[in-house]
């Protein structure tokens, strides 16, 4: 009440003056104006100073009584130091709707003006007085003896006696069978969902990925025991939930439509057991769903803290509609809890980025960072490559390129499929001298039996996964070592060993020239085979028209597509389309093909000539076991030949 009367008092003080100014005959309206502003307890705006020295007598008074009787009406009410800017609000609600646009805007400037909180929070006289009323309590003393009952089936609980069996331990505290169904249907749904998912959109993947599946559910374990964690503690615990961390490892480790539905599913078990479910079922919805839709470039570090923040906007938007739709708003909490949706995003992109490294190490998962890591050509075991095998590096080198540009038309990894097919050879540098692109002069097949060269071509697979094993290159790597040329049979040597028993098949057993596999079980795999093959026999053929390289591409993946070698790799028609166009454009840049038209055919003519290497400087022809099959079928002899 005093600081009511003290605010009621100053307005009627300042309005006295005010009137003094006002009749001051002396004064030029710049002077009152100047008088006016020197109030040190009240600010007047330009217009609003020039709108009271204007005002004729009746409506100046009726602005002084308006103003009055806000101020008085208002400042009777408790009023706490965090809802003054809503009273001030409520203050210019309450003008007369009679009054000229000029009064109401000269009532609607001064009245809030002195409104001030009228209680305050006197935290030190609250605990005094709580610590008063517990001193004055006197202790009540109850000794219970061994064997006495404490109380009787049908006796009415008092609260001494919860007391006392709280302090013998008698109370178990038990949960509501209703909120345990509760949360394991939830859990069941979840699984259910995610389990429908996999079936439906990665069933390719289940045998050979089923880790990725075991990780899916550690992850979101981690995740929602954080998540009960936070809500255990202070309310504002919960706007520090990663959720964006979540999305994003997702995102990179399955898929966007993945991770979509997994954060879908821990925004509902969030809600469920969090106060003000709404507000952070949407915090928690909004802040995965835009961190997952704004990952673009998973290869970029900074991409990652790029769609930390999109969460971080995304988190700020969900706070202010649900703190703007009340009447009261505190300006402090509400800054407070923009700043910890802000931190929430940067930090989501951290904890994303140490997700990665925990995940590739405890469950082989191949990850962004690791891709990274082993893209890079000085890797030891590229050097190492490169040191042993220059032939075979260089030849990885074009695959991957080749690989690369046909992965990016059909929306495949291509970042997995550049590393893998950088190590998809690595088995040769064991033996260097036996494989084509290595060899310098002499072939050592030259003597030796088709049997013995097939088994030291096969072996480069096994050899290829040993050195994986090594080196601990993940998975997913290792995946391409062992399908890159599926179970094809290596045609040179059979052919050879098919001639020695004097043309008789039956004599020869076929599996002993045939790659143990398994067939490519994923797009990526599926890519480096055909751009194993293609390469190879691009390099041994030197196509320089564009229905040679045509010729070549098509006869290649054809006879793949008949042999079953992409059965079971997820391709679709559409998909091998995509990817012969592709390597036919890359192949065509590769060997610059020349169009043929009306008054070039000299230069054409010349041009091929001079192309053709030196006999000096030629490469030695392929084994003669091989010529055959080059001759007669270009498609298939460079898949099974030692450079293959």
């Amino acid at each position: 009440p005093e600081i009511g009367r003290g605010q009621l008092n100053l307005a009627q003080l300042i309005f006295s003056f005010v009137d003094v100014v006002r009749t001051d005959s002396q004064a030029t309206p710049e002077t009152k104006l100047t008088y006016l502003h020197a109030i040190e307890s009240l600010t007047v705006e330009e217009e609003v100073g020039e709108s009271i020295i204007g005002l004729n007598q009746g409506d100046y008074d009726q602005v002084k009584s308006e103003v009055t009787r806000i101020v008085g009406e208002i400042m009777r009410q408790d009023i706490k130091e965090s809802q003054v800017s809503e009273f001030r609000r409520r203050a210019s609600r309450e003008v007369r709707l009679d009054l000229t646009p000029t009064q109401t805007q000269i009532v609607t400037s001064m009245a809030p003006q002195f409104i001030v909180p009228t209680i305050f929070h006197d935290a030190e006289g609250t605990d005094q007085r709580r610590q008063e009323s517990l001193d004055g309590v006197e202790p009540q003393i109850r000794t219970i003896f061994k064997d006495q009952r404490v109380l009787r089936s049908g006796d009415i609980v008092r609260e001494e006696d919860v007391e006392a069996l709280e302090q013998l331990g008698l109370l178990e505290t038990t949960q509501d069978w209703r909120d345990i169904a509760t949360v394991f249907m939830l859990s069941l749904l979840g699984v259910v969902l995610i389990t429908m998912h996999w079936q439906k959109f990665r069933r390719k993947h289940w045998e050979e990925n089923g880790r990725y599946l075991i990780a899916f559910f550690y992850i979101f374990a981690v995740f929602a025991l954080l998540a009960r964690l936070l809500l255990t503690g202070p309310s504002v615990l919960a706007y520090w939930f990663p959720i964006a961390a979540m999305s994003m490892m997702f995102t990179v480790i399955y898929d966007a439509r993945f991770s979509i539905l997994a954060t879908l599913i821990m925004a509902v078990l969030f809600g469920f057991i969090a106060p003000n479910s709404l507000e952070l079922t949407l915090y928690v919805l909004v802040g995965g769903i835009l961190a997952t839709l704004t990952l673009n470039d998973s290869q970029r570090i900074n991409a990652f803290f790029r769609a930390g923040v999109i969460a971080a906007v995304g988190h700020i938007v969900v706070i202010l509609i649900f703190r703007f739709s009340q009447d009261v708003v505190d300006e402090i909490a509400l800054l407070q809890l923009m700043l910890y949706g802000i931190a929430n995003g940067v930090l989501s992109a951290a904890l994303t980025l140490v997700g990665f490294y925990v995940m590739g190490s405890l469950f082989g998962v191949t990850t962004t960072l690791q891709l990274q890591d082993l893209s890079r050509l000085d890797h030891p075991l590229l050097q190492e490559l490169l040191r042993r095998a220059p032939g075979t590096y260089h030849h990885s080198i074009m695959v991957a390129n080749l690989a690369e540009q046909a992965a990016d038309e059909i929306k495949a990894n291509s970042s997995l499929i550049r590393v893998g097919a950088f190590y998809h050879d690595i088995g040769k540098m064991n033996r260097p001298p036996f494989f084509s692109e290595n060899q310098e002069g002499v072939n050592p097949h030259d003597a030796l039996d088709p049997y013995t060269s097939g088994r030291i071509i096969l072996s480069h697979v096994s050899d290829g996964l040993e050195l994986a094993r090594k080196y601990k290159l993940p998975d997913r790597i290792r995946d391409f070592i062992a399908e890159h040329h599926g179970t094809r049979i290596v045609k040179g040597f059979y052919f050879k060993a098919c001639e020695q028993a004097g043309d008789d098949a039956e004599a020869v057993n076929k599996e002993q020239f045939r790659y143990p596999g398994p067939r490519p079980r994923t797009p990526e795999t599926a890519i480096v085979l055909l751009a194993d093959a293609i390469e190879s026999t691009s390099r041994a053929l030197q196509p320089d028209t564009p229905k040679a390289i045509e010729k070549l591409v098509n006869s290649l993946i054809d006879e793949d597509m008949t042999k079953g070698q992409l059965d079971e790799s997820g391709l679709t028609m559409g998909d091998i389309q995509k990817i012969r166009e592709s390597f036919i454009k890359t192949l065509k840049g590769r060997f610059h093909v020349r169009v043929k038209y009306p008054g070039n055919e000299e230069l054409m003519a010349g041009t091929a000539a001079s192309s053709q290497p030196s006999p000096l400087l030629s490469r030695p022809a392929p084994p003669p076991a091989e010529q055959p099959a080059i001759q007669e079928m270009p498609a298939s002899s460079s898949q099974d030949a030692p450079g293959g």
